[in-house]
């Protein structure tokens, strides 16, 4: 066609100097000419795009036409100057290239036109042909001084993208990573437990026992458990529907078991001992009083052996929750130090589905002595554990942002349940060597767990758990991200060993025990909620397909 129409003009060439105007026009429109769909032709021209008309016909009106105007008309997207030259809109481009196929996913359709492969930028702020919707770049620059690529979504967005309004299918795209967890917890509280005396000399009514000045604490007294914790992280995903405005995600945490312990054994110098209050002395009033694990100082007892004490804990955590997409943008930022603009698309998400927390901790001590005086070997163990199982709906917000290869993503969510609270109890003592008694005789209770609080105690707690994360990735390619980031973690009302070991002691309980008991039963038992904490930074890999 543009032949004939070329061929047409050359017949009709004279010497004239409107022909010599004609022919610089006509070689101005053919270096614009670019292949279109439709015209600017009138109905009575139609014969390019519309009604089938024959090469000459067109040929002929196409010529009459320039003739008369000396105007070679465009395609829609060129403009005609006041000269009678073609003019280029900004930017040029052909319309029939193929759209941006926008991120991974399926079923959307990018509308903008694509301007093909940017050219290097300066990597200065406000450099020429750098950054945002600049001439030669539209991406923004790396530190190589070269521009990001476009499409930064991951997702689908922006107003030029195309969603059919029913697009459920078989779940196709999704994402799944593994994150390894360093974490610090809220420690846990303990009383004094295991005690010794500086003095070698030290009375037997004063060895070992609180508030004296030669006593000095070995195990307990203060919160324990407070080191960094390691444990790992499984995330993953399915997007529901090809425009991702509807996901299923769910993951799985744990971090534990951690344990932190104490030994100590002795032939009676150094003093060990295990600190009460006793509630019922033989005489006088209430006061502060020990059990001699090992002393060999002034007074009628002298006994060897052994303490150790152990505190363990364990959290975990799992969950599933449903994703909608609520808001998206694309355009053009700057991030903290980074100078060059660069464009980014963010995306905020809802989120609403079910969270599971266990928290589940113990405390155990265990002392192995014989005694010269009394005679007798003796095996004692009070054990205290305590369990938080929660359940309930999570709501949060979900917020991420693609600048080039880098990605920020953030999560505030707020659970609201309840907490299942279980405290267990439970102590024993094996005495053998007895000469007065033959063989071995065990009895239940141990020193801090007697007949008085032994047992298995639950109930419900409201409980709310907040959680915070944030992470930094970077894109390796399509599919493949690392990532760091900070999560913290808060559960309201829950029990832990600590709080329920009682140091408030009956001794007519120790083993055997008077029948009938003497005085007050004690120790006893009363739940005792507190907060718990965890916070932490983590590393992990993620792929999305």
């Amino acid at each position: 066609m543009l032949g004939t129409l070329l061929a047409t003009y050359a017949d009709a060439q004279t010497t004239t100097s409107g022909q010599r105007t004609f022919r610089k026009n006509e070689r101005t429109a053919r270096a614009n000419w670019q292949p279109v769909r439709k015209s600017n032709l009138t109905d009575a021209d139609a014969g390019f795009v519309g009604e089938s008309k024959s090469v000459s016909q067109a040929t002929a009106t196409t010529t009459s036409k320039s003739a008369s105007n000396s105007v070679v008309r465009q395609a829609s997207h060129v403009q005609q100057t006041g000269h009678g030259v073609p003019e280029p809109s900004y930017p040029p481009h052909s319309i029939i290239e193929e759209p941006i196929i926008h991120g991974p996913s399926d079923g959307y359709v990018e509308l903008e036109p694509f301007h093909g492969r940017p050219v290097p930028c300066d990597a200065m702020p406000g450099g020429v042909g750098c950054g945002c919707g600049s001439m030669s770049c539209d991406g923004g620059c790396d530190s190589m001084g070269s521009c990001g690529y476009g499409g930064v979504c991951d997702e689908p967005c922006g107003a030029n993208g195309w969603r059919p309004c029913v697009t459920l299918c078989l779940p196709q795209d999704g994402w799944v990573s593994f994150e390894y967890l360093s974490w610090w917890q809220d420690g846990m509280s303990l009383p004094p437990l295991v005690t010794t005396s500086t003095d070698a000399n030290v009375a037997q009514a004063n060895a070992g026992v609180l508030g004296q000045s030669t006593t000095r604490i070995l195990f307990g007294g203060e919160e324990v458990l407070t080191d960094q914790f390691d444990g790992g992280r499984l995330r993953m995903g399915l997007w529901l529907d090809r425009g991702h405005t509807w996901a299923i995600a769910g993951e799985y945490f744990k971090i534990g078991s951690e344990s932190e312990s104490f030994f100590a054994n002795s032939n009676g110098d150094p003093v060990l001992a295990r600190p009460f209050f006793n509630v019922n002395p033989a005489t006088g009033s209430a006061r502060e009083d020990s059990e001699l694990v090992a002393f060999g100082g002034t007074g009628n007892v002298r006994v060897s052996g052994s303490v150790s004490a152990v505190a363990e804990s364990e959290l975990l955590g799992a969950g599933f929750h449903f994703r909608n997409l609520r808001a998206c943008n694309e355009g053009c930022n700057t991030w903290g130090l980074f100078g060059c603009p660069q464009q980014f698309c963010s995306r905020t998400e809802a989120l609403i589905g079910y969270r599971h927390l266990q928290l589940t901790e113990g405390v155990v001590i265990q002392e192995r002595l014989t005694g010269i005086n009394p005679v007798g070997n003796f095996d004692i163990s009070d054990r205290f554990r305590t369990r938080n199982q929660f359940n309930g709906i999570d709501l949060g917000w979900f917020y991420t942002q693609n600048r080039g290869n880098w990605t920020l993503d953030s999560t505030i969510r707020l659970a609201l349940g309840t907490t299942h609270q279980t405290v267990s109890i439970n102590g024993q003592t094996t005495i053998s060597g007895d000469p007065t008694a033959a063989g071995s005789q065990t009895y239940q209770g141990g020193l801090l767990a007697q007949d008085s609080n032994i047992g298995t105690y639950k109930r419900d707690e409201f409980a709310v758990v907040p959680e915070f994360d944030i992470n930094l990735g970077y894109r390796l390619n399509k599919n493949w991200r690392v990532m760091v980031g900070y999560t913290f973690l808060y559960w309201s009302n829950v029990v832990r060993p600590g709080e329920h070991i009682s140091r408030d002691l009956n001794p007519s309980q120790l083993a055997p025990a008077e029948d009938p008991l003497t005085g007050a039963a004690r120790p006893g038992f009363a739940f005792d909620s507190v907060d718990y904490w965890a916070q932490g930074i983590n590393a992990g890999l993620e792929y999305r397909w």
